[in-house]
């Protein structure tokens, strides 16, 4: 039904005057946070129980939150447009409505939600103000959302690895002191990822081991997730693909008991792709096609909801492929289409990545001065981005 009313046609909706009616969406309201963290197959249900309010009775403040949560769970299912139109109902009604103290919950859906997929860039700034009104208003809770929500967007958009060392140690300083242990916790393997990559240390591995271990006794899928996610992440840049692929096969058999997927606005998927497609190029028997094309179907389709954010992704994807299948040529002009890509989209990171595949390509094929030349704009772009360890690790391991 939404869909088809206009962003002028909602907020000309009828105000909810039922005091009854108020009274349920302001339960649902309070169910909904709890339905997320802990009973997530009645979400939904929750979900459009608040929405079905809305649209009978009219609007009300806590109708920004249900049209945000909703916005939310529609991008988990894939339904992009959908999700961009109601999330949009839901920022202008949360003006609208002047509901300051619903900001941090309508920002941490919708900004961590479809305009990550669309631009994660531009996501950054409104979850730090959804902490920072979540603060302000005493919705302490939904303000440490948002925070942890920043740092995830922040990795994923290639934002300086120091500056988020520096942010997670605040934060977690806030979430421990406030004892929002939840989200505490499931900033520790983004806390262990960012850490690796500046420090290059194995210093925390009881206390991963620890968590892990936790994470399995109390059935605590979404942190034992991020942990295989975030590993897998980490073990790859290291060039570590055994581990990486290792660590992707126990989140797939871990995601056979969970009601939702994580998609991580595509990076997910994107790595998934530059590990099968490793550890092809490593043994001639690994059976990389069919999963490598579901990931590029995955990413074009990606590209079609945020371009900026999954271009050079696509590109480098498809340079590996070329490469793997001896298409030298092919495979030479990817690189350094998907190397410009990430420069102009501003993913340090990824460029930083594509730089070392080109490298490894071209000194595969007896390119001994490209390799060397991408290796060094690799290592460069490395420390750009704060991780000292990898650039340091690179050098190292350089083969000549």
């Amino acid at each position: 039904t939404l869909q088809k009313v206009s962003y002028a046609e909602f907020l000309n909706f009828k105000e909810m005057s039922d005091t009854n009616k108020i009274a349920a969406m302001k339960f649902l309201h309070l169910l909904i946070l709890y339905t997320f963290l802990s009973k997530q197959d009645y979400l939904p249900i929750v979900i459009i129980q608040s929405m079905q309010l809305t649209l009978n009775h009219g609007i009300c403040k806590e109708s920004c939150v249900a049209l945000a949560s909703c916005s939310y769970l529609l991008c988990e299912f894939q339904d992009f447009e959908g999700s961009e139109h109601i999330g949009s109902l839901s920022t202008g009604l949360l003006e609208r409505s002047k509901a300051q103290e619903y900001r941090s919950q309508v920002h941490l859906c919708v900004y961590g939600g479809v305009y990550g997929f669309k631009n994660l860039k531009l996501c950054v700034e409104p979850l730090m103000d959804g902490y920072r009104v979540g603060m302000q208003t005493g919705d302490i809770q939904h303000a440490m959302f948002n925070a942890n929500c920043a740092i995830k967007v922040g990795i994923a958009s290639g934002l300086n690895l120091k500056e988020l060392e520096r942010s997670i140690k605040k934060f977690g300083k806030e979430m421990i002191e406030y004892k929002q242990t939840t989200v505490y916790t499931q900033m520790q393997p983004m806390a262990w990822a960012v850490s690796d990559l500046i420090h290059s240390t194995d210093e925390n591995n009881m206390e991963r081991n620890s968590l892990l271990k936790q994470a399995v006794e109390t059935n605590s899928l979404v942190v034992e997730c991020d942990m295989y996610i975030f590993g897998a992440f980490v073990a790859y840049i290291y060039n570590n693909y055994d581990l990486a692929a290792y660590l992707v096969q126990k989140r797939r058999e871990l995601e056979k008991k969970m009601s939702r997927k994580s998609f991580l606005f595509g990076l997910i998927a994107f790595y998934d792709g530059l590990i099968f497609l490793a550890m092809a190029q490593k043994s001639s028997e690994f059976e990389w096609t069919s999963e490598v094309s579901d990931v590029m179907s995955k990413i074009d389709r990606f590209v079609q909801i945020g371009k900026s954010n999954n271009e050079h992704k696509l590109l480098l994807l498809e340079a590996e492929t070329k490469s793997r299948l001896g298409e030298t040529d092919k495979a030479s002009k990817k690189y350094e289409l998907a190397i410009a890509a990430a420069e102009i989209n501003g993913f340090v990171h990824e460029q930083a990545i594509a730089n070392e595949r080109a490298a490894d390509f071209f000194l595969r094929n007896n390119d001994r001065i490209k390799a060397s030349q991408h290796y060094g704009r690799a290592n460069h772009l490395y420390i750009q981005w704060g991780a000292q360890g990898k650039a340091n690790n690179l050098c190292k391991n350089i083969p000549f």
